[in-house]
């Protein structure tokens, strides 16, 4: 889900940047931007011929995006012969910086900006044509049918040199229009259809007319074509258009944040895949390890349990050798109906605590047959075990009263009493204490044997190994009363 979240924040800030830096709407059908020394139209890919000409500086300044003409007959520009620079109904825009009048040549006293011919006639012939007049120092620029039907506009005030300067013509059947930085100069009735002659190009910088021969000093630069008359909203957007290599540096500059996002987001994901990877497997070497740990519990439960069964069996084996077939046959029915419920309960790694009491009295019931004086045994439970569902571990008290049983009470004289009481600690455990009037430990190594009960041993084993698992902290303390 973050992944998606981060992938639409970008998505919506690069459509942002997008809309921001996006070109005008209005589409050339011929451009050259000679950005970066192009000599290509950049619609068609047509190349186009540079005459003795040298790339130079921009409006903005930047090196190399305007074409600089040096203001003789062999040095010009030729753009080429197609329909996209011949639109009968068009605009043509451009941007030109006059440095020096070039007076040299002959015919009319203008220096060529941009023409292109409409008839094979040495007077009389530009289909459309921008000038620069030497006397008066106008920027101008007409359009002839014939020698009859011509038109023709000049710049209003000085046109000033040494600078650039935003240049419009735009045309119809109807009208002949003319715009300089941005603002109409004037608007005449036209009414003919342009024509072109299909031998000529369209030259930058020379008039290529052998009565009328003139050239240019001066750079030009966005020399743009368009197949329809372009509004005054449209020039002015034209007029106004920032530095595109501007818009390339925020471009740049926008790419390259992203970018950063990207590595930035791609390595968030990447360390958070990777410390999940980890955490993942950390869990699961835990999971092995906890596994591992109830295994153990479950050999150890399963060990505990066939040394309870060697024990009764051997009482079994000595009432039968001995000839008490009523001791054995009770005993036998007893200790059936034991196992018989322990191995239900083995089905379980816990117990409830009413079910263990029930199997730790028929175990006492058992042992009892075994002694001609019975043990008295009794079970106490506080009021907050009663009134609640309490589990406990299975058979982790049997040993221990087996081996008061066993070691303590077996060979004492008169009454064998066995208290086992429970009571709630820490609102956590269960504090479980067992107490026999017995011979007491020291006695029974003498007696019996000199080795510490197997079962007892599994117990402490199963509860450090519950303290592992279920991060607890149970106990065993032994006390002897040595006085009572």
């Amino acid at each position: 889900m973050c992944l998606n979240k981060s992938a639409f924040y970008i998505i919506c800030l690069c459509m942002c940047i997008h809309t921001c830096m996006a070109q005008l709407d209005i589409k050339p059908s011929a451009k050259f931007s000679f950005d970066n020394a192009k000599d290509y139209d950049e619609v068609s890919n047509r190349k186009i011929k540079l005459v003795n000409v040298n790339f130079t500086d921009d409006r903005f300044g930047n090196t190399d995006n305007a074409v600089f003409v040096t203001g003789h007959d062999q040095s010009y520009i030729n753009l080429g012969n197609y329909p996209a620079l011949k639109p009968t109904t068009g605009s043509i825009s451009l941007w030109v910086k006059i440095y020096e009048e070039v007076w040299s040549g002959r015919g009319h006293y203008i220096n060529p900006v941009i023409v292109t011919k409409s008839t094979v006639e040495n007077d009389f012939y530009e289909s459309y044509a921008i000038y620069y007049a030497l006397y008066g120092d106008k920027i101008s620029t007409c359009a002839t049918r014939d020698s009859i039907k011509q038109i023709s506009i000049s710049s209003a005030g000085k046109f000033e040199r040494f600078k650039w300067h935003h240049l419009v013509i735009a045309y119809n059947d109807d009208y002949f229009t003319f715009y300089i930085d941005g603002k109409k100069e004037s608007q005449v009735i036209k009414g003919y259809r342009t024509r072109f002659l299909s031998t000529d190009s369209v030259i930058v910088g020379v008039t290529a007319n052998k009565k009328n021969a003139r050239y240019l000093m001066a750079a030009v630069d966005d020399i743009l074509f368009y197949s329809k008359v372009l509004t005054e909203k449209e020039v002015c957007e034209l007029y106004e258009a920032p530095d595109p290599n501007r818009r390339k540096v925020m471009m740049m500059w926008v790419s390259e944040i992203v970018m950063l996002l990207g590595i930035t987001l791609v390595s968030y994901f990447f360390i958070r895949y990777r410390v999940k990877k980890a955490v993942k497997k950390e869990k699961r070497k835990y999971e092995l390890e906890n596994k591992l740990l109830e295994t153990e519990l479950k050999v150890n439960r399963a060990s505990m349990n066939p040394h309870f069964l060697f024990n009764s069996l051997n009482t079994l084996h000595n009432f039968i050798l001995s000839e008490e077939t009523d001791n054995a046959s009770n005993y036998l029915i007893k200790f059936s109906k034991l196992v018989r419920k322990i191995l239900e309960s083995n089905m379980h790694d816990s117990i409830s605590l009413k079910l263990e009491i029930e199997i730790l009295e028929q175990y006492l019931d058992i042992e009892n047959l075994r002694f001609k004086e019975n043990i008295q045994y009794t079970f106490v439970l506080d009021d907050a075990l009663m009134s609640s569902s309490v589990n406990i571990p299975i058979m982790i008290l049997q040993p221990f009263i087996e081996n008061a049983v066993w070691h303590g009470l077996l060979t004492k004289q008169g009454d064998k009493l066995i208290t086992v009481s429970f009571s709630l600690y820490k609102d956590k455990y269960i504090y479980c204490v067992i107490e026999d009037n017995g011979t007491g430990r020291k006695t029974a190594k003498t007696t019996f044997l000199e080795k510490t009960s197997l079962a007892t041993g599994f117990v402490m084993q199963r509860l450090e190994l519950l303290n592992k698992i279920h991060d607890l902290n149970c106990t065993i303390v032994i006390e002897d009363k040595p006085n009572n």
